[in-house]
């Protein structure tokens, strides 16, 4: 399995897309290696079969897959008639040095850290999708776009290419998420984000009626963090939304959250956002409030 990986900061970088039809099914996939040139392939209508370096690969409608640049790739037979598909050419981001972690940001503050955009989007290699009419929309779109003599097209088609991917992503990762999995996040997310103040363990298994351990390694599992992190998140997204709407010191913030001193709920702050909360407060519109006599 050749895995297509494409760094959160870099766009893919379209080289030539299309749209084609075999009516009479006389085609089949060419016998190729593409030198730093990757393959995005979506089929609408028919049957593609495709073997990469002796895997096989057998597409529907509804289905794609990315064959990896530099991996020789051949049809393994001709396609049916009416067979319809799009597809995509790109190249591959500059090499990294410096390894990427695989994407994860269950993220629950308005800020967004610089880190998230220093990881890898690791793209299924082959998939279907349930609702194709939207995908062959915005693939369509890109046919359009490759049409014009816009100066900038390379760039929109790069654009247009990283959203489509990032929404097969999206699919992928939330179709493989077991229904049972998903209610216990979607729980215990409730449960943090009513609370008035942070949850022990114990507080958080007897709301759920479920073993801590338990729920924590499955929550840790599908989002990349701890219970512990994502309800400091929670915490210092209130603490930031007091300081725009309240006149409030760091100490008075920090009381109001129930942390038990100002040094540790700006140590928390720090943590989760890159800076500490006067760092914010400075960098951020404030409410100010005028006395009772107008002043």
């Amino acid at each position: 399995m050749y895995a297509i990986k494409l760094p959160t900061y870099q766009l893919p970088l379209v080289r030539e897309v299309g749209f084609m039809t075999d009516e009479k099914g006389v085609l089949n996939h060419p016998h190729r290696k593409l030198d730093n040139i990757n393959v995005f392939i979506f089929v609408v209508k028919g049957k593609i079969e495709v073997i990469e370096d002796d895997n096989f690969y057998e597409l529907s409608a509804g289905s794609y897959l990315f064959l990896r640049k530099n991996i020789t790739h051949w049809g393994a037979g001709s396609y049916l008639p009416g067979t319809s598909w799009y597809y995509i050419h790109f190249y591959d981001p500059p090499t990294v040095i410096v390894p990427l972690e695989d994407y994860h940001n269950f993220q629950q503050t308005s800020l967004i850290a610089e880190e998230t955009y220093n990881q890898q989007l690791k793209l299924p290699k082959k998939g279907s999708v349930t609702q194709p009419d939207f995908y062959t929309l915005q693939l369509d779109k890109l046919i359009e776009q490759d049409k014009s003599q816009d100066e900038i097209r390379p760039l929109l088609l790069s654009q247009m290419t990283y959203a489509l991917f990032i929404n097969l992503y999206k699919h992928s990762k939330e179709s493989k998420v077991h229904p049972r999995t998903q209610r216990i996040i979607a729980q215990l997310t409730k449960i943090c984000r009513q609370a008035s103040k942070k949850l022990s363990g114990k507080e958080i298994s007897q709301a759920m009626d479920m073993n801590y351990a338990y729920v924590s390694t499955i929550f840790r599992k599908e989002t990349g963090k701890s219970i512990t992190q994502f309800q400091n998140e929670i915490l210092i997204e209130k603490a930031m939304d007091l300081f725009k709407t309240e006149v409030n010191n760091v100490s008075e913030v920090s009381e109001k959250l129930g942390f038990s001193n100002a040094f540790y709920f700006s140590r928390v702050f720090k943590k989760v956002t890159g800076m500490a909360p006067s760092v914010y407060l400075n960098q951020n519109y404030q409410v100010t409030h005028k006395n009772e006599a107008g002043t």
